[in-house]
């Protein structure tokens, strides 16, 4: 659901294991729904743990504060929605150079809604988004892809993650009743 661009700062901790600071930001939409949407742009912000279970094999577990939402033509503005996340990434690291590597990481996520917009409707009403009536599921869960390049102390890569749940369970009621 959201595409991030991403950029760390690790410190070191135990043996190779380190904790990677990241900040990045990128494009958020949805998939599936019948109205109309649009990308909006998307944070997120965290901390990873870089576990070294070996030489080239690292799990990083770690917590993020990530944006999602879209824009649509049946409401007025965009729908946003924050979500405190928790990635449970493996990382494959190949050796470019003495200082240099380039990690392929995969793995599912959990995510919770903690603050969303409040959705205007055309007809003057208005909802948050995590309301019982607005529609929208606190709960999330999917897979992250990503790549980067790690070198000197910093990382610089691209991630893609995919909601694997229903973020919208009562959209198509509001699709109907507005759209």
């Amino acid at each position: 659901m959201v595409a991030i661009a991403f950029s760390t700062l690790s410190i070191n901790a135990q043996g190779d294991s380190k904790i990677l600071v990241k900040a990045g930001v990128g494009m958020s939409s949805v998939v599936g729904s019948e109205a109309d949407t649009k990308a909006v742009v998307a944070y997120k912000i965290g901390a990873t743990c870089d576990l070294s279970l070996s030489e080239n094999f690292s799990f990083m577990p770690g917590l993020e504060l990530v944006t999602k939402g879209f824009k649509s033509d049946i409401v007025d503005g965009n729908i946003s929605m924050s979500y405190l996340q928790i990635p449970f990434v493996a990382a494959y690291k190949f050796k470019l150079s003495d200082n240099m590597k380039l990690a392929v990481k995969a793995g599912p996520y959990v995510a919770y809604g903690i603050f969303g917009s409040d959705i205007e409707w055309y007809d003057g009403s208005s909802i948050n988004v995590f309301d019982s009536d607005g529609g929208y599921n606190r709960y999330d869960a999917g897979a992250i892809v990503g790549a980067s390049i790690e070198f000197s102390g910093y990382s610089i890569g691209l991630e893609y993650s995919r909601g694997l749940t229903n973020l919208d369970s009562n959209i198509e009621q509001f699709n109907q009743a507005y759209g």
